[in-house]
C-alpha cells in the first residue's frame, strides 16, 4: 500500500494550492511526500473523505496506508540488574508542590517517570497525594523551563556564571552593603543547613522568608507572640470530637490538607467508630472544607475573626479566666443561638475540640491560639512541640523593599519565590531592583521575577535532584531524584555551596548531614550508616524518637497587641482572594492538568471567575458570564461573573495564581491575575480587602464550566442520613431501595445474566468520606493518558476526563448542603452501550468489566447516547503531542488514544492485568488489595475500594453487602458494578456532640 503513496501525493499537488494544508499532510507524510510540492486538498470529495463522513475514524481510513516511524533501539552493553524493560523501577521521594511535603512513589519506565503514587510508609501523609502532586510529574516535561543558565536571557556557561556571582557578593562584602536571600518559609533541613552555609560564608547576609498566601507567616507570628516561639503547631484531626474552623479550608489548600483529610475522615468514621466528629465552617465564600461541614455559618469577610473574637469571650467566661484585649473588640453579628450553639459544642468536648483559622491575619490566629489554650486542646489536638518551626530571624519582604528603597543592599537572590507576580508591589519590585548590582533567580524558568534579574541560574525541578523535609518534628522524609536533569540546570542548593566556597554535590552535603545528624538518633538504624541510609533511601521516611522540649507557655497579653487593627468596615463589597485547590499560589500555572481539573466547588477550568451571591447576582441583574470591573483603590480589573450558592452577600471571592505572563506556553494568559488587588497593611500583604467596588461592563465572556446544573431535585443518586438515624438503623436513608446485590439478575428480568468463575472486579465509594478533592481526576488523567483538550474544548463540552466529581447542592442557595460523587464507567451487568455497538467495540469480559475495544470504534457514538450515566467520551480530535519533551509522560502501558475514537474508565484493567502477573511469577494466589485503581490509590481520604466481588473476605464484597450500599438507576436494571455507600452526616440532631 505505501507504494501508492507518492501517487497519491502526486494526484494532490496537480490540484491543490495551499501550502499550510501540505506542511500538515507532510508531517503525517513525512518520508513519501516530495520536497518542493505545494498542495491542498481537492475541492471534490474523495474515497478517503468518503469514508470520513461515514464515521470510520482517522485510524482505519489512514493508518492502514501509512508507515510506521522508523525507531532506532540500542540495547544496552551490560544491563543493570535491577533494570527490566517493561517493568517499572519505583522510587521513593518527597512531594515539593507545597509546603505539607507529603510522601511519594515515583514510577518510572526505561528511565523516565511516569506517575507519581502516595507513600503508605510515610507517617504524615500516610499514601495519599493531592491533585498538585499527582500533576508534578507533567511539570518535570514542561517544555517552557530554562534549559541553561543566562546573563539578560542569554545564555552563559556555568563557569561564567558562578564567577560572575562569587565577583558580585565579594563587592557587596567590601562596599558594606547587604545580601538578601528571598525563599519560601518551608524548606528541608539540608537546605535549611545550605542556607547557613551560605550565611556564615557572607556575613552581611541575612534571609527573607516570602510566602504569597501568607498563612503560614500569620500563624508562625501569631504563635511568636503567644507562645514566644515562631511554630506551626501540628494539629490532629483524627483527635478531635468537635472542630471549627474559621475560614480555614484545611481539606483544601490549608497547611497539609492531604494529612489533615486522612484524619478528617477517620474522627467521622460513623460506620467504623460509631461516632463521629461534628465540624462547623465559619466563611464568607464556600470552600472544599465548607462543603463538607455539618454546620456552615454564612459570614461577611471581615465578621469572621468578630465571630471567632465572640467564641473566645464567651470560651473564657467558661473558664472563669480573664483574656485582656477581648473587651475592645467589636461583636460579630452572627446569631446569638448560633454562638451559643457552636460554644456549647466546643466546651462539652474541652481536650477533644480543636479551632483552627485560615488567611493571612495575625489577630485572628492569635484568637484561634487562645481559643485552644482556654479549651485545653494543647497537647491532644494541637501539638507545637511537633510542628514545623519557622525561621526567627528572618526579615519580611516588606521590610526588603525598604532596603533597597534605601539603596543598601548590593545583592539579591531569589530562590523558588516570584514576588514580581504574586505580590502587590510586583512593579516596585523591578524599579527598586534596577539599582542592585547583583541579582540572581534560582527559579526553574525564566518567571516574571527572574526577567527581572540580571543572572538566572536555573535550579532542576524536585524530581530530579535530592533534597528532605521535615512535615513533622520527628518525621524525616527523603527526595531522591527518579531521572537526571533533562537540561543544564542544576539544584539550587549546590548553587548556594558553590557561592559559599563549599563546592558538593547536594546528595554529598545530604548524606555527610544526615550522618552526623540523624544517624545518632536513628532508632531502627543498623550498625553500619551505608545500611542505613541505603534502607532509609529506599523507604524514603525515618522516624525519629523526639526529644523532651520544654513545653511552650502561653502569654496573656498577646491580644492587646494586634487587636488594634480588627474593626468592622462599613461598606458594600469585601473582596476574598483565595488559592484554588488545583492552582495555588501560581507556581505550577503552566501545568494543563491543572489547568484542567474543575475545581470542586464552582466546576471552572481555564480562569478564575468573580463568585457572588445569588442574592446579589439577583439585584444588580448579572448571570454566569457577564464581565465585571473591579475596582480596590488605583487598581482595576474586569472578570466574568460566576453566581455561586453559599457566598455572603457582601464578599466577592476570586482565585489567585491566574494571569501568568512568564508561566510558559500553557499557562501564559490564562485567567487574571488579582494579586495586585491585594491590600498592603504595615507591610504585611492582605487578602481579604474591604472598600471594593463592582461595576456591570455589559460585557460577556463564556465560562468553561463542566458541570451546569447543580440541583438534585429529589433524585435518589446520592442518599444521605443523619447520624443519630444511621446508628438505630444501618440503612438509614437507603431503606427503601432494596438492591439486588449488583448481579443484574432482576427478578423481571430479559437478561440471563453473567457467569463469573474466576475474579469480577468493582468498586466502591464511600460517600461520607470523599471530600470531592478531585485527586482521583489527575491521578487517572496521569495513568491512562487522558489528553488535555483546552479552553474551546471544555466551552463544547467535550472535556475527556475519565472520572468527574459531580456537585450538588441541597437546600437554601444561600447556604446550601453539599454533596460530592464522583461518577466513572459503571461497568454495568447489562450495559446499555454493549447492545447499541454496531462492531463489538464495547463488549463485557470475563471478569466483570465492560471493555472498549480502540481499534474496532469507528465513531458512531451510539453507545454514549445509550449512556444513562454520561461518562463516556469521544476524541473529536488528534489531541496534539507535539512537544518531544512532554510526550515522556505517556503511560507504555496505555493506548494513546487517535481520533473518531470513543473512551472511558476501564477501571485500569492494565494495573488489573500486571497484578495478576506479578502474583503468577510469584508462584501466589492474588490477594485482596495487590490491585488498586489509579483513582483509589491517590484518593487522600480512602474513599475509593477495589477488588474481587467473587472474594467474600475481599474489602469491596463485605462493603457491597453494607447497610449503606447502593447502586445508581437501579429502576433501569442497568446492574452496576459501582457501588456507592450513603452519606453520613452529624448536624446536630445526633449524637455528635
Amino acid at each position: 500500500m505505501s507504494d501508492t503513496l507518492p501517487k497519491y501525493w502526486q494526484s494532490l499537488a496537480e490540484q491543490a494550492t495551499d501550502a499550510a494544508w501540505l506542511e500538515q499532510k507532510r508531517d503525517e507524510f513525512p518520508e513519501e511526500l516530495p520536497v518542493g510540492v505545494a498542495a491542498t486538498p481537492p475541492d471534490a470529495s474523495s474515497r478517503r473523505d468518503f469514508f470520513k463522513m461515514m464515521g470510520l475514524s482517522a485510524a482505519a481510513a489512514m493508518v492502514a496506508c501509512q508507515r510506521a516511524p522508523v525507531q532506532k533501539l540500542i540495547p544496552y552493553v551490560s544491563r543493570p540488574d535491577e533494570v527490566m524493560p517493561g517493568t517499572a523501577l519505583w522510587y521513593a521521594s518527597t512531594c515539593e508542590g507545597c509546603s505539607a511535603r507529603c510522601g511519594l512513589l515515583l514510577k518510572t519506565r526505561d528511565g523516565r517517570p511516569i506517575k507519581v503514587e502516595g507513600n503508605d510508609e510515610h507517617p504524615v501523609s500516610r499514601g495519599g497525594v493531592c491533585a498538585v502532586g499527582q500533576a508534578s510529574v507533567l511539570s518535570l516535561y514542561d517544555a517552557s523551563r530554562a534549559r541553561f543558565p543566562s546573563r539578560a536571557c542569554n545564555r552563559v556557561s556555568w563557569k561564567d556564571l558562578d564567577t560572575e556571582v562569587k565577583t558580585g557578593l565579594r563587592k557587596a562584602a567590601e562596599e558594606g552593603k547587604s545580601i538578601r536571600l528571598v525563599l519560601p518559609w518551608v524548606m528541608g533541613p539540608t537546605a535549611e543547613a545550605g542556607v547557613k552555609h551560605f550565611l556564615a560564608a557572607h556575613p552581611l547576609a541575612r534571609t527573607v522568608r516570602y510566602e504569597p498566601l501568607g498563612e503560614l507567616a500569620a500563624i508562625g507570628d501569631a504563635w511568636r507572640l503567644t507562645h514566644g516561639a515562631r511554630v506551626v503547631p501540628d494539629y490532629r484531626f483524627d483527635r478531635a470530637r468537635v472542630i471549627a474552623s474559621f475560614g480555614a479550608d484545611f481539606l483544601g489548600t490549608w497547611v497539609s490538607p492531604v494529612a489533615f483529610t486522612r484524619q478528617y475522615t477517620e474522627a467521622r468514621d460513623a460506620a467504623g467508630r460509631r461516632s463521629m466528629a461534628r465540624h462547623y465552617q465559619i466563611e464568607p465564600v464556600m470552600t472544599l472544607t465548607g462543603a463538607a461541614a455539618d454546620r456552615r455559618f454564612v459570614v461577611a469577610p471581615s465578621e469572621v475573626t468578630l465571630v471567632l473574637g465572640d467564641v473566645v469571650r464567651r470560651l473564657a467566661v467558661k473558664a472563669g479566666r480573664s483574656v485582656p484585649g477581648l473587651k475592645e473588640l467589636p461583636a460579630s453579628r452572627l446569631e446569638e443561638a448560633a454562638l451559643d450553639e457552636l460554644v456549647a459544642a466546643l466546651w462539652s468536648h474541652r481536650t477533644e475540640s480543636l479551632v483552627v483559622c485560615g488567611g493571612d491575619e495575625v489577630a485572628a490566629q492569635v484568637l484561634a491560639a487562645t481559643a485552644n489554650v482556654l479549651l485545653g486542646n494543647e497537647g491532644t489536638t494541637v501539638l507545637p512541640t511537633e510542628g514545623v518551626a519557622l525561621d526567627e530571624q528572618a526579615l519580611s519582604y516588606g521590610e526588603l523593599l525598604t532596603e533597597l528603597g534605601a539603596g543598601s543592599v548590593g545583592a539579591v537572590l531569589f530562590l523558588g519565590v516570584n514576588p514580581a507576580h504574586a505580590d502587590p508591589r510586583g512593579d516596585a519590585l523591578g524599579a527598586l531592583l534596577k539599582s542592585v548590582p547583583l541579582t540572581v533567580a534560582l527559579n526553574d524558568r525564566l518567571d516574571e521575577t527572574a526577567l527581572l534579574t540580571k543572572l538566572h541560574a536555573p535550579a532542576s525541578t524536585p524530581l530530579e535532584s535530592w533534597g528532605d523535609a521535615e512535615p513533622r518534628r520527628g518525621v524525616l522524609s527523603l527526595r531522591q531524584p527518579a531521572v537526571a536533569p533533562l537540561h543544564d540546570t542544576r539544584d539550587a542548593v549546590e548553587s548556594l555551596l558553590k557561592w559559599a566556597d563549599a563546592p558538593v554535590s547536594h546528595h554529598d552535603f545530604l548524606r555527610a548531614r544526615w550522618e552526623v545528624e540523624v544517624f545518632p538518633h536513628a532508632t531502627q538504624a543498623g550498625p553500619s550508616f551505608g545500611a542505613f541510609w541505603d534502607d532509609a533511601v529506599r523507604r524514603g521516611v525515618v522516624t525519629l524518637p523526639l526529644a523532651p522540649m520544654v513545653p511552650l507557655s502561653f502569654r496573656e497579653d498577646a491580644l492587646p497587641k494586634v487587636l488594634g487593627s480588627v474593626a468592622r468596615p462599613s461598606v458594600e463589597w469585601e473582596l476574598v482572594l483565595f488559592p484554588s485547590v488545583a492552582l495555588r499560589d501560581g507556581a505550577l500555572a503552566n501545568n494543563a492538568w491543572l489547568h484542567e481539573v474543575p475545581d470542586p466547588i464552582t466546576k471552572a477550568t481555564w480562569g478564575n471567575p468573580a463568585l457572588i451571591a445569588p442574592s446579589r447576582a439577583k439585584e444588580l441583574g448579572l448571570r454566569d458570564g457577564d464581565v465585571v470591573q473591579v475596582r480596590v483603590g488605583g487598581e482595576s480589573l474586569s472578570l466574568p461573573v460566576l453566581v455561586q450558592a453559599g457566598t455572603h452577600p457582601s464578599a466577592l471571592g476570586i482565585a489567585v495564581g491566574y494571569g501568568r505572563t512568564r508561566a510558559g506556553r500553557i499557562g501564559d494568559g490564562v485567567g487574571t491575575n488579582v494579586f495586585p488587588l491585594a491590600a498592603v497593611v504595615d507591610g504585611r500583604v492582605r487578602r481579604s480587602v474591604p472598600g471594593a467596588t463592582v461595576v456591570g461592563t455589559g460585557e460577556r465572556q463564556k465560562l468553561a464550566l463542566t458541570q451546569t446544573h447543580s440541583s438534585l431535585e429529589g433524585r435518589p443518586h446520592v442518599r444521605e442520613a443523619e447520624l443519630a438515624a444511621f446508628l438505630a438503623n444501618p440503612r438509614a436513608g437507603n431503606e427503601e431501595h432494596g438492591g439486588h446485590g449488583g448481579n443484574g439478575a432482576h427478578p423481571l428480568s430479559i437478561w440471563s445474566g453473567h457467569e463469573y468463575k474466576g475474579h469480577r472486579w468493582a468498586l466502591t465509594v464511600d460517600l461520607s468520606a470523599c471530600t470531592g478533592c478531585s485527586a482521583c481526576v489527575v491521578s487517572c488523567q496521569a495513568e491512562n493518558n487522558i489528553p488535555s483538550v483546552g479552553r474551546d474544548e471544555v466551552l463544547r463540552q467535550r472535556e475527556m476526563h475519565w472520572m468527574r466529581i459531580d456537585r450538588y447542592y441541597q437546600g437554601d442557595e444561600a447556604n446550601p448542603q453539599v454533596v460530592h460523587q464522583p461518577m466513572m464507567c459503571q461497568h454495568c451487568e447489562n450495559a446499555p452501550c454493549e447492545t447499541v455497538c454496531p462492531v463489538l467495540a464495547t463488549v463485557h469480559s470475563s471478569e466483570g468489566l465492560n471493555q472498549q475495544v480502540y481499534n474496532r470504534c469507528v465513531g458512531t457514538r451510539y453507545c454514549a447516547n445509550n449512556c444513562p450515566t454520561k461518562v463516556r467520551r469521544f476524541n473529536w480530535f488528534d489531541y496534539p503531542h507535539d512537544e518531544p519533551l512532554e510526550r515522556m509522560v505517556l503511560n507504555p502501558d496505555v493506548v494513546v488514544r487517535s481520533r473518531g475514537v470513543m473512551e472511558k474508565c476501564s477501571l485500569c484493567v492494565q494495573r488489573v492485568q500486571e497484578g495478576k502477573a506479578e502474583a503468577v511469577r510469584e508462584g501466589r494466589a492474588l490477594k485482596d488489595g495487590d490491585i488498586q485503581t489509579a483513582c483509589q490509590q491517590s484518593c487522600p481520604a480512602k474513599a475509593i475500594h477495589f477488588g474481587d466481588v467473587n472474594d467474600p473476605n475481599s474489602r469491596v464484597a463485605k462493603l457491597a453487602k453494607d447497610g449503606r450500599a447502593f447502586r445508581l438507576l437501579e429502576e433501569l436494571n442497568i446492574g452496576p458494578s459501582i457501588t456507592y455507600l450513603t452519606k453520613i452526616r452529624n448536624t446536630g440532631s445526633g449524637s455528635g456532640t
